[in-house]
């Protein structure tokens, strides 16, 4: 009922696959776009609760709060050095945007489906390499800040994430 407050660092080790098409300028600058086809549940938890309604009538239950992430894209310009070895090393800034839908359930309250839009900014750096005629091979690092979001009942139970994501991504394409 909007009277408590919890806070928990949570983190997941997940591993998903991703479709990326990238371009060479020719100035040492590669632009790049993401996808992440697949839906993913980034969070669920939920707390325990019981609240003096009126009188001495208590009532019991669980708030919980989930969110489901679809639609994950990237897009990306990644800085290039040339080594003499004909490796590449890179650095990623990029946007980030996906579609969530945040359910928020609570003890006092009705259920309510949020459906709302993730945004971020992605930086990371990372080695390609080629490998064959027509083959690429990429190791990156990188940390993705996504803005915050949040879901409100009709109570005031409000859950909100924080999320930030680091990711060793081994990326294997070939080229056209």
């Amino acid at each position: 009922n909007g009277s408590t407050d919890t806070t928990k660092d949570i983190s997941n080790d997940v591993v998903f696959g991703s479709i990326f098409v990238e371009r060479e300028l020719g100035n040492g600058v590669t632009v790049g776009l993401d996808f992440i086809p697949f839906e993913a549940e980034f969070e669920s938890r939920s707390t325990t609760q019981t609240s003096r309604t009126t009188g001495t009538t208590d009532t019991s239950g669980t708030n919980k709060g989930t969110a489901d992430v679809s639609n994950h894209l990237t897009l990306y310009v990644q800085p290039t050095k040339v080594l003499d070895d004909g490796s590449k090393l890179f650095a990623t800034l990029g946007y980030v945007k996906a579609d969530v839908e945040s359910l928020v359930q609570s003890v006092s309250s009705t259920n309510k489906t949020v459906e709302q839009t993730l945004e971020g900014f992605k930086i990371g750096v990372g080695t390609k390499r080629d490998i064959g005629a027509n083959g690429i091979f990429k190791l990156e690092l990188s940390r993705t800040d996504y803005d915050d979001i949040s879901a409100t009942t009709s109570n005031s139970t409000k859950v909100t994430a924080d999320i930030d994501a680091t990711v060793l991504s081994l990326s294997v394409g070939r080229s056209f």
